[in-house]
């Protein structure tokens, strides 16, 4: 992916739902989408990792990426998702949210703030699994907290954490309250698994205290999870 604007679509499907639901958004529902919207460039799909053998099994998220082109990829997006010659998908699509298949859909475009110079070698969102650490803060508090967080602490963590392969921060665009994400990303989950080892070694106390301390007055809202990957088109 070339571009630094993303659309990210997360959803619940019901357990019992989620073979026929795959399917379906899997072969026609994204398919078509790239077909005829030349605004979306590629998809990516992601499932909620590490809640294995917990009852959050059966509440897992699940996260699309869509590249989106454009100089305006709020417009860019709109305009994709209204083009015409997809009523059918978005009909079963509706069917399926009308079932309660489909639960807590939220869809917005984000595109990127800050990267660090290690980079995936093939591009941003190259189907590996991530770490996705997500907040909003105090708008009194955001250019402090950003400036910290981005000069300070995210150099340090990547120093600590070589077996991240890349990170990036995505700010959204089209919401109320802005939102921010911090992909990390790994090759594999053996990696990805050792860098949450290491994200919590002995040595990081002095790091994670500070975000601790930092992250009280400034961050109203926060959100941390692990995603795989289960789906990329085109290849």
């Amino acid at each position: 992916m070339m571009t630094s604007a993303v659309m990210m679509l997360s959803l619940r499907v019901a357990p019992k739902d989620e073979a026929a639901f795959t399917e379906f958004y899997h072969h026609r529902y994204i398919p078509r989408l790239l077909a005829v919207a030349p605004e979306i460039v590629s998809a990516r799909r992601y499932e909620e990792w590490g809640v294995e053998g917990s009852l959050a099994w059966f509440r897992k998220r699940f996260l699309t990426v869509y590249e989106v082109a454009g100089d305006d990829p709020v417009a860019a997006a709109a305009a994709a998702l209204a083009r015409p010659g997809r009523e059918v998908e978005k009909a079963e699509w509706a069917a399926f949210v009308a079932a309660g298949a489909v639960k807590d859909v939220e869809r917005h475009v984000y595109a990127e703030r800050w990267a660090h110079p290690r980079r995936g070698f093939d591009g941003p969102f190259g189907s590996r699994p991530f770490f996705m650490v997500s907040v909003e803060t105090d708008p009194a508090e955001t250019a402090r907290f950003d400036a910290w967080y981005e000069a300070d602490y995210l150099p340090k963590t990547l120093a600590d954490i070589p077996t991240f392969a890349a990170c990036r921060r995505y700010r959204s665009l089209d919401r109320d309250i802005e939102r921010v994400h911090t992909v990390y990303e790994a090759n594999d989950e053996a990696a990805l698994i050792r860098s949450f080892q290491l994200l919590r070694a002995p040595w990081r106390y002095g790091s994670n205290a500070d975000w601790e301390a930092r992250v009280g007055p400034a961050v109203t809202w926060q959100d941390a999870a692990g995603w795989r990957p289960i789906y990329r088109r085109p290849g």
